[in-house]
């Protein structure tokens, strides 16, 4: 890695997508959902390392201006869609109970099958290149997919849950929002300058985590229907990408 892409990945980490801004995100959602719990209790070493590894996840979204986004090809700082899901499992694995009804497996698959299959029909697992794929089709299974994610995340953050600590419990909400954002983006989102996408980030998550809040007050926290929801849009996604990779 030479000193450009060095000094990349450490401002990816620490300022921008991740670290601070990583922090900030989960700040913005934890206040949006009014996530109840303490925030000093509960620090375990497993809440610890899934606390890292979602940080760690956080600078592989390519959003515009991020340093791994704009460093040329071979630079050393190639974004990996994949890496971000192994990341994200590790970190809910870690960081919440170890309970596994049908309803939570079910919302995991529904989470990662409709990325695997981008990334197969794609034939990368660069995160830049999958979230500009042209076509239609493969918007819409995109913007599946990123359906099918942000459903499952109340299911397997467990957000309710107050042995979790409280950030941790935001940055598992907001983590994998960050990672659907640029599946969920419009055409032309990566020549808006960067503040502004950082800032619609914010806020999109934000209203993101306040909306999923209330849907689970109204389901009184029942997890079947997010992962029922989560399941057709994870179906929808793959059958629409299938297609339109033809």
């Amino acid at each position: 890695m030479d000193t450009l892409s060095l000094f990349a990945a450490v401002v990816a980490m620490t300022l921008f997508p991740g670290g601070v801004y990583a922090c900030a995100v989960a700040g913005g959602a934890g206040w949006a959902a009014r996530l109840r719990g303490t925030a000093h209790q509960g620090w375990t070493p497993a809440a610890l390392a899934a606390a890292a590894l979602l940080l760690l996840a956080a600078p592989l979204v390519p959003l515009p201006d991020a340093p791994a986004v704009e460093l040329p090809a071979g630079g050393g700082a190639a974004v990996n869609l994949l890496g971000a899901m192994l990341l994200l499992g590790a970190a809910v694995a870690l960081g919440t109970a170890a309970e596994w009804p049908r309803t939570r497996i079910a919302a995991a698959a529904a989470a990662a099958a409709p990325l695997l299959v981008l990334c197969a029909q794609a034939a990368t697992l660069s995160f830049t290149v999958i979230a500009g794929l042209p076509g239609a089709g493969l918007a819409a299974g995109r913007a599946l997919a990123a359906v099918a994610l942000l459903l499952a995340v109340p299911v397997l953050a467990r957000i309710e849950d107050a042995r979790t600590p409280r950030p941790l419990r935001a940055l598992l909400v907001a983590v994998p929002a960050l990672v659907a954002a640029p599946l969920l983006a419009p055409p032309g989102w990566s020549n808006i300058p960067g503040a502004a996408a950082a800032a619609l980030t914010v806020a999109g998550v934000a209203l993101y985590a306040a909306v999923v809040a209330a849907l689970r007050r109204l389901a009184r926290e029942h997890d079947a229907p997010f992962a029922a929801a989560s399941i057709l849009a994870a179906i929808g996604a793959i059958v629409v990408t299938v297609l339109a990779s033809r």
